[in-house]
């Protein structure tokens, strides 16, 4: 009787220029990661100022992956008041840590 033994593992230690393993359970998307942030970024330097196009383009993105009350934004003045956009923030700042490692893919 002969025995074979295949040897299947995966390394998980590998590291693409989009994805980073940092153990067997996560998964994160570096590019998502980064442009996600970018947009939160410009919501934040923009929600007291500029509530401009560029503003706007942001939400909608962000709006694709974490709620976003835009609902309040049915005032008079047509902004996002600096409470509800405090608060949504930490909600997606909450939502990006809860599903980082699940390999986010952008949605078009």
């Amino acid at each position: 009787m002969t025995l074979v033994l295949i040897n299947c593992s995966v390394s998980n230690s590998k590291q693409n220029n989009n994805i980073t393993t940092n153990n067997a359970e996560c998964l994160e998307n570096l590019d998502f990661k980064k442009e996600y942030f970018f947009h939160i970024g410009v919501i934040d330097s923009l929600v007291e100022k500029s509530q401009n196009k560029r503003f706007k383009k942001s939400l909608l993105f962000i709006s694709k992956y974490s709620h976003v009350s835009t609902e309040s934004m049915l005032n008079y003045a047509r902004s996002y008041p600096i409470v509800v956009y405090k608060e949504d923030r930490k909600g997606w700042i909450s939502w990006y840590e809860k599903n980082k490692c699940n390999n986010i893919q952008f949605k078009k």
